[in-house]
């Protein structure tokens, strides 16, 4: 019911009194009835049938709980053992298995680490036995004098040693 005034001389004359309503405030103003007589219906409800407790409740519960938990009348009952050598065929067989597996390990395995390392002691044993004299006579009889650079590796050599650092070269290697 929106009457459009287009004179509004007559406002002029009403003082503003400050009372406004709310926004959409007649929009919601039917839900927001229903929602207040709903609650009224949902008090009563509650208010007739509500959740009791029955009588002598608390007294009566740690006995409750008692006689449920432990009860004088329960049977013992004895654990099933199950035997794990029922004949002495089992064992008897199962000591063959051992040894057969370790027959074949020990087959196998026939030098065991603490024998290789002794025969490493004392092959760096015979290496400090050698004389001096022995290796560089081998050397010279063999002919194994390097060769040296030419003219134009020394000056690429020096051309590395003066332009890159020594990190620079480790890490490229």
């Amino acid at each position: 019911m929106k009457q459009d005034f287009e004179n509004d001389e007559w406002m002029k004359g009403v003082r503003e009194t400050g009372f406004t309503t709310p926004l959409h405030y007649f929009d919601e103003l039917s839900e927001s009835i229903n929602a207040r007589i709903s609650a009224e219906k949902f008090k009563s409800v509650i208010q007739n049938d509500g959740h009791t407790v029955p009588d002598n409740y608390f007294e009566k519960l740690q006995a409750n709980i008692l006689a449920k938990t432990i009860t004088e009348d329960k049977q013992i009952v004895k654990p099933k053992v199950v035997r794990l050598w029922k004949s002495s065929l089992v064992k008897y067989a199962s000591a063959a298995c051992f040894l057969l597996v370790t027959g074949i390990g020990l087959y196998f395995n026939k030098q065991s680490p603490a024998q290789q390392s002794v025969t490493a002691d004392s092959t760096e044993q015979m290496l400090y036995d050698i004389d001096e004299q022995v290796i560089i006579d081998h050397i010279s009889s063999n002919d194994l004098a390097q060769p040296k650079p030419n003219a134009a590796d020394t000056d690429l050599e020096n051309y590395i040693l003066t332009n890159y650092s020594q990190n620079e070269l480790t890490t490229s290697l």
